[in-house]
Formats: C-alpha cells, sequence, structure tokens
C-alpha cells in the first residue's frame, strides 16, 4: 500500500487541508513528505491520520484486497478476450479511478485501460492513455516497460503502421527475458499477425504454432481460435490447400458454438477467398453470401464481399450494377477512395481489355502502393508481370515482378 497517497486520497476527499489534519499529530512538512511517499512514517502516526478521518487501516487493506481482484479479473478479461466482462469491469473501475490513483495498482490499472481502449477500437482515448502513460513510465518495473512498448506496438498495427508495428516487436525480440509470462501467448500471436500482413510466412506460422501451443497450455480457447486462424491464412498463402480447408471447417464449427461473430466472419471470408482461389465459385458464393447477410451495409468487410462476389459471379447488368453501387456507399475516406476504384474497374470491364489494363496500371496499382495495400499490390504486379511477358514486354514485367517481390516475401 503507498499509505502516503492513501492519506491525501482521503484528506482531498474530506476537503482538509494539511494544516489541518496534521495539527496535533505531525508537523505539515511532515505530512507533506508522508502523502509524496518520500518518507515512511511510524505506524502510530499514520493510523492517527487516518482515524482523524474516520479511515480504519484493516478495512482499508481489505478494500484494497477487493480492489486487486477486481483489477486482476479485468486484466483476465483482456488476455482471455472476453470484452463483454471487460466492459463491465472497466466501468466499475472507473467509479474508483480517483481511489485507484492512490493505490500500488496504478500502473497496471494504467496499462490496462490503454489495452482496453485498444479492444474496444477507441483510438482517440487510446491516444491520450500513451501520453499518460509516457508520463508515468519513470516508475515502471521492467516487465511494465515491456507490456507498454507491447500495446504500443497493437496500437501501431490498429491503426495501419505496420512497419512502426513491426520495429517495435523486433525490439521486444531482444528484451524477451522482460516479457510478463500471462503475455507469452499474445505476443506470439501478435508478432505472427504483423509478419502475415508482410507476407513472411514461414515466421509468421512459427509465430503462429508458439500462440496456438501457449494458448492450449493457458486453456485460452478464443485466442486459441484466433491464433489457429492465423495458421489457416498461412496454409493459404503457402497453397497447403487441405490443411487450410480442414482447419477453416474446425475454426468456423468452434467460432459459431462460442459465439464469436467475429471472428465467424472473418472465418467465413477467408475460407471464402480459398475456394475461390480453387475455383470452387459455389462454394466460395455460398460463404459470401451467408457473410454479406451478418454484415452492416458500407461496412468494410461487405464491401470487401462484393468485391469478390463480382470478381466471381457473372450476372445480370441491374444487379452488377446494384452492388457496384454499394461500393460506392460512404466510409473512411482512404477506404471509400479505394472501393471507389474498385467500382469503376468493374464499370470499366464492359469496356475494351485495353481500357482495363491501362486503369489497373495507371490508376489501381499507385493507389495501392502508396496507401500499402500489400495483397492488392502483390496480386496486382502478378498480373501486369504475367500480362508483359506473353508480350514480351521485358524491362516492365521485370519491374512488376520486382514490385511483386518487394511487397511481401521471406
Amino acid at each position: 500500500m503507498n499509505i502516503g497517497s492513501v492519506i491525501k486520497y482521503y484528506r482531498h476527499k474530506h476537503n482538509l487541508t494539511q494544516s489541518q489534519l496534521a495539527d496535533g499529530i505531525c508537523s505539515v512538512s511532515h505530512l507533506s513528505k508522508i502523502e509524496s511517499n518520500t518518507y515512511t512514517p511510524h505506524e502510530e502516526t499514520y493510523e492517527a491520520l487516518l482515524l482523524k478521518m474516520g479511515v480504519q487501516l484493516k478495512k482499508e487493506l481489505e478494500h484494497q484486497k477487493r480492489l486487486e481482484q477486481q483489477l486482476g479479473r479485468f486484466i483476465d478479461c483482456s488476455l482471455y478476450y472476453d470484452l463483454d466482462r471487460m466492459e463491465e469491469l472497466y466501468q466499475e473501475l472507473v467509479e474508483v479511478d480517483d481511489y485507484v490513483q492512490s493505490t500500488a495498482l496504478i500502473n497496471q490499472y494504467e496499462l490496462y485501460k490503454f489495452r482496453y481502449y485498444l479492444h474496444a477500437k477507441q483510438y482517440e482515448k487510446a491516444n491520450e492513455q500513451q501520453k499518460l502513460l509516457d508520463k508515468l513510465k519513470a516508475s515502471f518495473t521492467a516487465p511494465e516497460l515491456w507490456m507498454r512498448q507491447f500495446f504500443q506496438a497493437i496500437q501501431f498495427s490498429s491503426l495501419g503502421d505496420y512497419k512502426e508495428a513491426m520495429a517495435l516487436m523486433d525490439e521486444l525480440d531482444h528484451g524477451f527475458h522482460s516479457i510478463p509470462q500471462k503475455l507469452e501467448g499474445e505476443f506470439y500471436y501478435q508478432k505472427s499477425r504483423i509478419l502475415l500482413l508482410f507476407d513472411r510466412l514461414a515466421l509468421s506460422a512459427y509465430y503462429a504454432e508458439l500462440a496456438v501451443r501457449a494458448y492450449e497450455k493457458d486453456h485460452n480457447y478464443i485466442r486459441l481460435l484466433h491464433a489457429q486462424l492465423l495458421l489457416a491464412i498461412n496454409y493459404t498463402r503457402r497453397n497447403l490447400v487441405t490443411q487450410a480447408a480442414n482447419l477453416y471447417e474446425v475454426i468456423k464449427r468452434n467460432a459459431k458454438l462460442t459465439q464469436q461473430k467475429e471472428l465467424y466472419q472473418t472465418v467465413l471470408y477467408n475460407y471464402a477467398e480459398l475456394l475461390q482461389s480453387e475455383k470452387q465459385d459455389e462454394q466460395a458464393i455460398e460463404l459470401f453470401e451467408e457473410l454479406k447477410k451478418g454484415l452492416e451495409p458500407g461496412s468494410y468487410l461487405h464491401k470487401a464481399v462484393i468485391v469478390n462476389l463480382l470478381e466471381i459471379k457473372t450476372m445480370e447488368q441491374e444487379a452488377t450494377a446494384e452492388l457496384i453501387a454499394q461500393l460506392r456507399m460512404s466510409g473512411t475516406s482512404k477506404d471509400k477512395e479505394y472501393f471507389n476504384i474498385y467500382s469503376d474497374y468493374f464499370e470499366k470491364q464492359k469496356f475494351s481489355q485495353q481500357d482495363l489494363l491501362n486503369y489497373k496500371e495507371d490508376k489501381m496499382f499507385p493507389f495501392f502502393k502508396k496507401y500499402g495495400y500489400i495483397k492488392d499490390t502483390r496480386q496486382l504486379s502478378q498480373d501486369l508481370a504475367a500480362y508483359y511477358k506473353q508480350q514480351g514486354k521485358w524491362e516492365k514485367a521485370h519491374y512488376y515482378q520486382t514490385q511483386f517481390l518487394e511487397n511481401g516475401g521471406e
């Protein structure tokens, strides 16, 4: 217990000045040192100070023990991905925020508030919390410093700054002795996820398998499904089709049983893309249509499903026009342009192949490359390289093949 901070908390709560509280017990300068935790008072002194405010030390210790248990449950909800319960506990902790600030729990509390904001996609609050952690870091232990950097890497990843996230993750590898044991699986998972975004497949698979083992050991079944999904996507990228399909079936079933709606939708999307790449169009369409029904029109995933359906389906012009119109629904400024580019592309399919080629090269490729759409850049690079090889234009073919390699790979 930070006894000085507790005394200061109750003094403020009772609207007492330092002079009023210290009167008859100790000097004002003595009390000031106690409240700043630069001096540890004798038991008789702090008991007298607390008693003057009607605070019993035994009850105070019990109160802090209950608070510690409450914070522990909050942290467990983050680790085990129980986000609904985490929201409830967050609201309970916010009600006693001032008191928590007076305890030795403050660092863990503020760190996991940061993680909560990232879970809840409250990025403005996360940014403010990150600034607060910068002020507190001088009091952090080595594991707490590790956690701060780890959560910051997740923040960068959430905001799409994958290079910065990767740099922080690589630094954490060098400080591996400081990793809190309870975050071992989460570290492996997040590192695998970022490596997958860069198409560094072998290393991503290595960390995903470590995450699977760590989550199995901790009986962390929801996060285990997430780690298995990373493995399935990894298998897909490496053309291990049978292994990927079998794993998608397992995750799909278990995500539905555990009512993990967002995870279930993600599995459907990735499984459908695998089926699409294997020319199993009917099965892919079935999964895409199931997914589309459960998505909010205009959302990123809803539009991504439409792009895939337009690439597969041969439809009446009216149905095609309706889907293209849905791609133009409002969204974030960058993603709006991304889907507008695809809507223009599908509209141009009514015209010549040369028009489509020019559009891919002049509009789509520069945009995808500029804004870091790695998957789209790689696919388009491959398409353009293949086209120019066929035409015997080796310089352009080499350029796009180089772009393909630069945007991913081991």
